[in-house]
């Protein structure tokens, strides 16, 4: 016979979930009822009537003998689920809501500041306080806020530049072509970190008990697979992660015997190969792999190796490796165009900062020492060797040869932020459970002042990971570990510990800034140098430019030849050639040199208008500059309309003119 429609005995359930905390409706909730029937709120835009947050689901009548009760429960990310039972009354609407409840946090205070001597430590107190009504869970993390700032890049030539001239490949390098030395670049001031990776010319795991000597590893075990991609996860220095390049699996090595334990298949897309893995402070591993005419990035389940592409690599065709901070910041080195490359890690679209001043070539290894910010890459050019990347440039600096023979890959550094906080700061608790209804989690931030491995500023966000649907702010942090002479709130103790934060300057030596000590030329050129190109850049040697510059003996001697190269000084005597570098900075000399480093060589001041009593116009030495240097906010003269030209520049007055032209991080809530 023929088929027709018979209704069915029900009920129709409609109505609203909505915030416990807030009210506001929660749309994307989930309504479920106990046989099965499900539902979704969803915003109304077109029926103004009818709230957002609303669903509405039929629920038919129970067959024969069943229970006349039915069960509807409402959930949605972050909240604690509502149920309830209820008899629905047959053939109308029910209308039948749900407020959820959730943990609702606050952390305060908003801002920690702390100023130490050496050898000293301070406890401050942060609140965590749930306003909501349900316990919250809660991990708590310090990560550093780096202290970069705006710098030119060293590299000019991006046509020829210095390196592998041998045909493109991803490969190992040709056996025996490292370099045979190993000094370690004597102009820069890194602090030791651990490491370890693959020698892939010789299949051996390797540890750098100090990184910053390239030069000098232990050898763990032999017996390596071919591992070019490779990092260590969420602290944990006894593994480390690797990609098999041969057989396409997710692999951990262990650090202490070089024993490796397979995880499971990790396949790339078709036609790629595995050159780089980075895990990130959340616990992402990712992946990047390339043809060397395109380039795809990955995330990779630690656990059984799975792997999802996030997408492809723009402007990165053959992406050699790839390496997170602690920021989140994700940057890959291209050796198509020799190229850093900063990488958004939701999407893989690649940004090209800069070149990296050498032709790479062959497998390579990089990885950031997440405290410090410093991008370290184990680099492959005509040797072997251990380079820094500049992630505001992609210029690269030399740190010293890897042992002569070698190819570095799988490269990992073994420092790590995470819970424990930072060497300069730590957070006890890092996790726990904030009670429901005004319940409290207190933690206690200790500042350590030898915990920071230079002077100056540092600074840090607190962040709190949570199980509640709100955004829970960050603490912003401020620590200064302060030089030994300089006092508290003298002349110029934030912008002196600004420059020292950024690490332009060391100090004077022994703990201390010297801060009334005149200003040399000698140490002015280093800390311009350091302020034009950036705290890791260390110039060409020295030469023998000026006739009281001794290459082997006077101080800052490279230094002083760059900013002659640079155009920004023509020395003190011009037959003979001279510098001067033991002789003070006056002020009037100071204004030229300053607008020079940030403008270049090239730049000619506005004419003068006569601003300063002491400073005649337009005849006056160095008038144009003295008066550019007041317009531009860096200095209000000396004092009753005068700017005291011939006067010697202290440090600490240095120190201002020099945080201000370049516009150095400093301390704000």
């Amino acid at each position: 016979g023929a088929k027709g429609c018979a209704p069915i005995p029900g009920s129709l359930v409609a109505g609203f979930v909505w915030d416990g905390n807030t009210s506001d409706a929660i749309n994307g909730a989930s309504v479920t009822n106990d046989i099965g029937g499900a539902a979704e709120t969803v915003p109304t835009p077109d029926d103004p009537g009818i709230a957002d947050g609303f669903y509405q689901m039929f629920t038919p009548l129970p067959l024969g003998d069943g229970p006349s009760t039915r069960t509807f429960t409402a959930s949605a990310p972050g909240y604690a689920e509502a149920a309830v039972d209820v008899n629905l009354v047959p053939d109308t609407v029910n209308q039948l809501d749900f407020p959820l409840d959730a943990g609702w946090l606050e952390v305060t205070p908003t801002h920690l500041d702390s100023r130490l001597f050496s050898g000293e430590t301070e406890d401050q107190a942060i609140s965590i306080i749930n306003h909501g009504g349900v316990d919250a869970n809660v991990l708590i993390m310090a990560l550093p806020v780096l202290s970069t700032f705006e710098h030119n890049s060293p590299v000019t030539d991006t046509t020829n530049l210095p390196g592998n001239t041998a045909p493109l490949s991803m490969e190992r390098a040709e056996a025996g072509a490292g370099s045979q030395s190993s000094a370690p670049n004597p102009d820069l001031l890194l602090a030791s970190v651990p490491a370890f990776g693959v020698d892939a010319l010789g299949s051996t795991f390797v540890e750098w008990p100090d990184v910053t000597v390239p030069g000098t590893w232990n050898v763990v075990s032999g017996g390596m697979g071919t591992f070019f991609a490779g990092d260590f996860l969420l602290g944990d220095f006894s593994k480390q992660y690797v990609l098999d390049y041969d057989t396409n699996t997710l692999v951990t090595v262990d650090t202490a015997s070089g024993a490796q334990t397979a995880i499971g298949p990790a396949p790339p897309g078709a036609g790629e190969s595995w050159s780089g893995l980075t895990g990130a402070v959340d616990g992402t591993l990712y992946a990047s792999g390339t043809t060397c005419s395109a380039s795809t990035l990955y995330t990779v389940d630690p656990g059984s190796g799975a792997t999802t592409a996030v997408g492809p690599i723009t402007n990165g065709p053959c992406i050699i490796d790839i390496s997170i901070n602690a920021a989140g910041e994700l940057f890959g080195v291209d050796i198509v165009n020799d190229v850093l490359v900063q990488i958004d890690p939701a999407t893989g679209a690649g940004t090209v900062i800069g070149s990296t001043g050498v032709a790479a070539n062959y497998a390579q290894g990089m990885d950031f020492d997440e405290v410090s910010g410093i991008l370290y890459w184990a680099s492959y050019t005509s040797q072997s060797e251990l380079r820094i990347l500049d992630t505001m440039t992609g210029a690269s600096t030399l740190v010293g040869a890897f042992p002569g023979g070698s190819e570095v890959t799988a490269f990992g550094i073994a420092t790590t932020v995470g819970g424990g906080g930072l060497p300069w700061l730590e957070l006890t608790p890092t996790d726990g459970v904030v009670p429901a209804f005004e319940g409290e989690l207190p933690i206690n931030a200790e500042f350590i002042a030898d915990g920071a491995d230079h002077f100056g500023l540092f600074k840090a966000n607190i962040t709190v990971a949570h199980d509640t649907p709100y955004d829970v702010n960050d603490v912003s942090v401020c620590f200064t570990k302060a030089f030994n002479d300089m006092p508290v709130g003298g002349f110029g103790d934030a912008h002196v510990h600004s420059v020292a934060g950024a690490r332009i300057t060391g100090g004077c030596g022994l703990g201390n800034f010297c801060p009334t000590d005149a200003m040399t030329r000698g140490v002015m050129a280093r800390w311009l140098i350091k302020a034009m190109f950036g705290p890791d850049y260390s110039p060409p040697p020295c030469v023998g430019i000026f006739a009281d510059v001794v290459c082997e003996s006077t101080p800052n001697s490279s230094y002083i030849e760059a900013l002659f190269n640079e155009g920004i000084t023509a020395g003190c005597n011009a037959d003979p050639l001279m510098y001067c570098p033991s002789n003070p900075v006056t002020r009037e000399q100071m204004a030229v040199f300053l607008i020079r480093a940030l403008e270049g060589s090239d730049y000619v001041p506005p004419p003068c208008l006569g601003i300063f009593v002491d400073v005649s116009c337009p005849d006056g030495f160095a008038v144009n500059w003295i008066e550019d240097l007041f317009n531009r906010g860096i200095t209000a003269g000396c004092g009753g309309g005068a700017y005291c030209p011939g006067a010697v520049t202290s440090r600490a007055e240095m120190g201002v003119f020099v945080q201000k032209t370049f516009d150095l991080p400093m301390c704000a809530d």
